[in-house]
């Protein structure tokens, strides 16, 4: 039976293991990270035991689902088994895919042909990905390669005339530990990113990798993002063309809930501007739009203003993007985010331009990837009021604090010195001078008089610009605009309408004319339908401004008309407030006949989820209570079967029963030794009686005696002393024998 297991598993665990990398990030909690993979493999070997296993397997199998399905129900509270297997429902779906996976397992197993076939796709999609550069993952290739090889030795199993033991499952079986070695010298073997030092090695590749790009290109119809309206990340310029042309899907955006704002998915930012175009001049360092000391520096701030500060000013909901026919090296995400995964994998944030990008070149067609968007509360007033202490550095103290306990990164990745540089660097970059005009200036002041920070200022700035005009035919750019300065100068007091790239422009030059670092972002507006996704083309390239505070980390600000990704919460004092503020009467509308203490009138803490205890008890005692049972019905039907055999059926069976008993005890026959000398050297060991039964045996397997009911007594009788003995000499031991192979 174990060989039969192990068999069928040769195929199913790669292909389990395939699933799992790919689609358990997708549905599985971010906190379970090694709980899925134990489920999946445990329930993939449940399925190859019921498949392979006795009759006394199976029904022990369906004994312990059945309990453990029950026992849960029971140990859960009536009123919240609905939201307790909601919150694991993933679990159903892995064990959903444990059975599709070994199913797949098997049918390759068994036929030939698909096996062939299913290995040659392998191959295919392992050289196509390599040759353009959409690395699947280590254990995706090491699992691929796996499959195609274990059908190469399969072939040559069965190709290989052999003499004796022909079986193939077995030989295969034998083989799997050398496969298995193999399997993790090339998963723990360090590679290079360069693994061609040849000239002719490079140029076959370069040719190959052209010729796979052009074919991704056909289905994604289109490199980079210089098709779409208004989006050019060489050279974007205020007076490009908008013509609307293709306006088809070019990727996909879901939401985790269908009350999500809407969102800016960024691709890349700038920080030069001449008057007239857009440029990025950030070099190599640790400048970056998403770096992760951006996020480090904004919750170790919400954490300095206690415990309820997260949740009052920030939001996060899930995102997945899918690309259709977009094809580019950006990855599309917002302002702040965490966890952003593609193909299993982080996407890498690469420093050496202010963007974020593919590490392995450009995606299209089919690329998925999710992320968690944070949304900042940042029109509240107590978000305004909050924003008030920024303008110096996080101490070191609580860098060290967010960087360890909150953001839970290693510290000498993150040194505070680093910090301190980060921050440096991004005056550098963001902050060049800007002067603005005497006239101007006293129109600013006017806007600003008043405000307690430049936070503040600027929420003003963004609803001064959004209530300005909208349009994509802003009339002539003046040939005499050379500088920002004129920039700022021509749109403000003498032309203040355009479209999104004039409007982020001028936020951007206008915060920096009040000494705060800032950049232009180009990428897409995303407005989420009712179903909770969008399908976003050409038409919703977009552009807006990020402004840095210090001590907080970048603020997104989107001052086009009629575009907006603010949304507004309340927060934890308020909804005290609310509450404190209901009179007692209008709470004993409610309450009327109750007899209710008023200290429960008060919010109360939330009910832990479930008895932990009885979630352990209940199940066990279940499965205590089923497997007597089980023996029971396994000991009826086997008596059952026994009994309609034919008498010479009977009498083998009987013998099989003796010979396991007697190996139990520890005596079985040496290699080429007859039954009869079998007999003659265990006689003395065993009590008087005991061994009778081998002549017997003899006479049964190797004459032509017919079987009668003297026989068949006197085999039975020999069962009843060898079970009795065997009890009598290892008691413990016995009790365990008797339930798993008797």
């Amino acid at each position: 039976m174990l060989i039969a297991i192990l068999g069928s598993m040769i195929y199913a665990v790669p292909i389990s293991i395939i699933c799992a990398v790919h689609l358990f990030p997708l549905f599985c909690p971010a906190e379970a990270t090694v709980a899925p993979w134990i489920i999946s493999f445990a329930f993939l070997a449940v399925c190859a035991l019921f498949r392979h296993g006795s009759l006394k397997v199976r029904l022990i199998i369906i004994a312990a689902i059945v309990a453990l399905s029950t026992g849960l129900l029971f140990a859960v509270e009536l009123g919240e088994n609905a939201e307790f297997f909601s919150e694991r429902l993933y679990i159903a779906l892995i064990l959903a895919i444990a059975i599709a996976t070994y199913i797949a397992g098997e049918l390759l197993s068994a036929f030939r042909p698909l096996r062939i076939i299913v290995s040659a796709l392998a191959f295919g999609a392992i050289i196509y990905m390599l040759i353009i550069g959409n690395d699947p993952g280590v254990m995706t290739s090491v699992m691929l390669l796996m499959v195609i090889l274990v059908t190469i030795m399969r072939e040559v199993q069965q190709l290989w005339e052999k003499e004796g033991d022909t079986d193939t499952r077995r030989h295969m079986v034998s083989i799997l530990p050398f496969i298995i070695l193999i399997a993790l010298f090339v998963t723990v073997s360090p590679s290079s990113e360069e693994p061609y030092d040849w000239p002719i090695a490079h140029r076959i590749w370069q040719f190959a990798k052209d010729t796979a790009t052009k074919i991704s290109q056909f289905f994604s119809e289109g490199d980079g993002l210089e098709h779409v309206i208004g989006f050019s990340f060489e050279n974007p310029s205020l007076a490009s063309n908008l013509s609307e042309g293709d306006l088809t899907n070019l990727f996909t955006v879901s939401f985790s809930r269908k009350n999500t704002p809407s969102l800016n998915l960024g691709a890349c930012a700038y920080n030069e501007f001449d008057g007239r175009t857009w440029s990025n001049s950030v070099g190599s360092g640790m400048i970056s739009r998403r770096h992760p000391f951006d996020n480090i520096e904004t919750l170790g701030y919400l954490n300095t203003k206690g415990a309820d500060a997260v949740s009052d000013h920030t939001r996060y909901y899930n995102v997945s993007v899918t690309y259709s026919k977009l094809h580019t090296r950006f990855a599309l995400l917002t302002t702040k985010y965490k966890d952003a995964y593609v193909q299993g994998k982080l996407v890498d944030t690469i420093s050496d331009r202010d963007e974020t990008i593919f590490k392995n070149g450009p995606e299209g067609f089919g690329t998925y990837y999710t992320f968690v968007a944070a949304a900042l509360n940042k029109r509240h007033k107590e978000f305004i009021e909050f924003m008030k202490d920024t303008g110096k550095p996080l101490s070191e103290e609580d860098w060290i604090h967010s960087v360890s306990d909150i953001c839970q990164l290693s510290r000498p990745d993150y040194p505070y010195e680093d910090y301190l540089s980060y921050i440096k660097d991004i005056k550098k970059n963001y902050c060049r001078e800007v002067d603005i005009s005497p006239e101007l200036r006293v129109k600013l002041d006017e806007l600003y008089e008043g405000c307690s920070s430049s936070y503040e200022k600027m929420i003003r700035l963004e609803a001064l610009l959004s209530n300005m005009t909208y349009t994509t035919d802003p009339g002539p750019f003046p040939e005499d605009i050379d500088s920002a300065e004129d920039f700022v100068q021509w749109f403000m007091l003498r032309n203040p309408r355009g479209y999104c790239n004039y409007f982020a422009t001028v936020m951007v030059l206008l915060a920096r004319a009040e000494g705060l670092p800032a950049r232009l972002v180009e990428g897409f507006h995303v407005s989420p339908t009712s179903s909770g996704g969008s399908e976003v083309t050409n038409r919703d390239a977009h552009s807006w401004a990020e402004i840095y505070f210090e001590g907080f980390g970048f603020v997104p600000f989107d001052p086009t008309p009629g575009i907006s990704t603010d949304s507004v919460w309340q927060t934890t004092s308020e909804r005290l407030d609310y509450l404190s503020s209901l009179s007692k009467g209008s709470l004993e509308a409610f309450t009327t006949g109750w007899e209710v203490d008023e200290n429960t009138l008060l919010p109360l803490e939330p009910e832990p989820e479930g008895n932990s205890l009885a979630l352990i008890l209940i199940p066990t005692l279940m499965c205590a209570i089923l497997f007597p049972a089980v023996i029971l019905l396994y000991r009826a039907i086997m008596r059952r079967r026994f009994a309609g055999l034919p008498l010479s059926e009977k009498a083998v069976s009987l013998c099989h029963s003796n010979m396991r008993l007697l190996r139990f005890l520890g005596a079985k026959p040496a290699p080429g030794e007859t039954l009869h000398e079998f007999a003659e050297r265990i006689k003395e060991d065993l009590a008087d009686g005991l061994v009778d039964f081998l002549f017997l045996y003899e006479v049964i397997s190797y004459s032509d005696k017919t079987t009668d009911d003297e026989m068949l007594l006197a085999l039975m009788r020999s069962n009843r002393d060898l079970s009795a003995y065997a009890s009598a000499k290892r008691r413990i031991a016995y009790f365990f024998y008797s339930l798993f192979t008797m």
